[in-house]
């Protein structure tokens, strides 16, 4: 293989018949058309985001409070709740019952 300082792509081999290189370019087209599938319309996209949100337990309010807070310096983190959560949350990652307390 010959390296050049060209900013050329290199060209691709010659199909020599073979049932591996037309596999291949196969496979490219179909990997091209699977990415092209899967971009959506933005207007779509927001649609069905907005749907996932409308599902979620997201308070916009509770969000508003606490950046407000934060902005303010009024926000004061619990670092006992804080550790309790991880502890819990560890806990149930690593299959193990119960809570710390």
């Amino acid at each position: 293989m010959k390296i050049t300082n060209s900013t050329q792509a290199p060209k691709p081999a010659a199909a020599s018949g073979s049932t591996g290189s037309a596999r291949a370019g196969g496979a490219s087209r179909q990997a091209s058309a699977g990415a092209a599938s899967v971009a959506t319309d933005p207007a779509a996209r927001l649609s069905q985001l907005e749907a996932q949100f409308a599902q979620s337990d997201f308070n916009v309010g509770k969000v508003s409070q606490i950046s407000a807070d934060i902005a303010a310096g009024r926000y004061q983190v619990d670092a006992s709740a804080v550790a309790d959560k991880l502890l819990a949350s560890t806990a149930a990652l690593s299959g193990k019952s119960g809570s710390a307390n």
